[in-house]
């Protein structure tokens, strides 16, 4: 559990600055064509990988070191059940014009 914590927890960092630095791109007018794209592509991964190194960070620090099967299971599944609903969301919407 502690290599996924520390995989997610790299990418989600890496992913958060580089939403923040497009947005950032956006605001200033530079680049605003491969920073929009990439704005409209990183919203799921950051999503995952912020849930994935939350779950797993939340697993670490109530299994003290002891990870249960069930304990996975109550963190991981109510977060896989938000992240489903918000890529619905993200997919069932139209595109902007």
């Amino acid at each position: 559990m502690d290599s996924l914590r520390r995989a997610s927890g790299a990418l989600f960092y890496l992913l958060g600055t580089l939403a923040v630095t497009s947005i950032i791109l956006v605001q200033r007018g530079i680049l605003v064509d491969l920073s929009s794209t990439l704005l409209a592509v990183i919203d799921l991964p950051l999503l995952l990988t912020g849930m994935l190194f939350g779950g797993s960070t939340l697993v670490t620090s109530i299994g003290r070191g002891q990870h249960t099967r069930g304990l996975v299971i109550v963190v991981f599944v109510p977060l896989l059940l938000v992240f489903t609903c918000f890529a619905y969301l993200n997919f069932a919407m139209p595109f902007p014009e």
